[in-house]
């Protein structure tokens, strides 16, 4: 019943929440390749067999498409898009930032992601920014009106995203703890937590422990980043399926001493709370258009929900909505079009 109860709700006319979301920023180009005949290749597989083989120096390639993204970036279109008030501070130093319908303040150069959207998977080719990757929040406080990260931040809800790129964001997260942030709720999606060291992850699951005193703290993972923090605290399951995401994700929060650790998966959402476990079934996509930044749109409906109060259940359901809307369509829904994608 979790979506008929999401329909109920995005249909009802509330007041808009404010969420703030940081730090990161990225041009994202999205590139299609061609073989030696000219035909799109439309596999992953078959793209590595193309550049394996020998057979050319070169790999046609064609750019479709460039847009604003990363974590922090395409969280605050999503908040936009579902009628509540973002404010982004990010790395924004680019023109393809300026139409961003929202207060949106810059910190920075963004990094720059080459997109290869395959019907399989997606393939990404990243380049760092400096700026993203020596963020501090001394950075934030010089481009925040108040000069305070603290007040800057304060909000119904808070996204936060790209730890994984970016070194000082757990001293940034202390930092916050120690200065009691007042937000309702603090989401963070790590990004790829694999490309950092376990003690590296511990330290970021204790800064969360101590910010959830000031913030009810969510930690959003997708399995392979869920499977890789659970192994950095020794905390493997020996479970299968739902049943070993749910020891994992428990485990995680219990370690934290947070308040939920959430999986965000093409087949279901699931959390742990203090209190309890809860799994939602993901809505179905037949056809999938786009893959990447859909995590980044179920981290925010998720945020907005929770910046309601909404049960968890609802919560999950409305990321679930707003991550399939997004990879059956490429666009980021508004309540109007997520009703719609449920009725259909």
């Amino acid at each position: 019943m979790s979506y008929d109860e999401l329909a109920e709700r995005l249909a009802a006319d509330d007041r808009e929440r404010r969420v703030a979301a940081f730090p990161d920023g990225s041009v994202d180009d999205y590139y299609a390749a061609f073989d030696a005949a000219g035909e799109r290749i439309a596999e992953r597989e078959a793209f590595g067999d193309r550049i394996a083989s020998g057979d050319s120096d070169a790999v046609p390639i064609e750019r479709e498409a460039r847009e604003p993204g990363g974590q922090a970036v395409n969280a605050a279109r999503q908040v936009h898009a579902l009628g509540d008030d973002p404010t982004l501070y990010g790395h924004l130093e680019d023109p393809v930032f300026e139409a961003l319908p929202f207060e949106a303040t810059s910190m920075g150069d963004p990094s720059r992601v080459s997109v290869f959207p395959f019907d399989d998977d997606a393939l990404l080719f990243a380049e760092r920014s400096s700026d993203v990757a020596n963020w501090s929040l001394g950075d934030l406080e010089a481009a925040a009106p108040s000069g305070d990260a603290v007040e800057a931040l304060a909000a119904d809800a808070v996204c936060c995203g790209n730890w994984a790129s970016i070194d000082g964001l757990t001293d940034a997260l202390e930092t916050l703890a120690a200065g009691s942030l007042a937000a309702g709720t603090f989401v963070l999606d790590p990004g790829p937590v694999r490309t950092r060291s376990h003690g590296a992850v511990t330290d970021l699951l204790e800064a969360l422990g101590e910010l959830d005193e000031t913030a009810a703290v969510v930690y959003s993972v997708n399995r392979s980043e869920l499977e890789y923090t659970a192994a950095a605290i020794g905390a493997d399951s020996d479970a299968s399926g739902v049943d070993a995401d749910l020891e994992r994700l428990e485990s995680v929060r219990e370690m934290a001493g947070i308040t939920a650790a959430v999986l965000h998966e093409t087949e279901h959402a699931a959390v742990a709370t203090r209190a309890e476990t809860t799994v939602v079934e993901n809505v179905s996509v037949d056809d999938p258009r786009r893959r990447t930044g859909a995590g980044d749109r179920f981290g925010a409906g998720l945020a907005v929900a929770r910046a309601r109060n909404w049960d968890w259940e609802t919560a999950l359901a409305l990321g679930n909505c707003a991550a399939s809307y997004y990879v059956a369509t490429g666009e980021t829904g508004t309540r109007d079009e997520l009703r719609s994608f449920l009725d259909d």
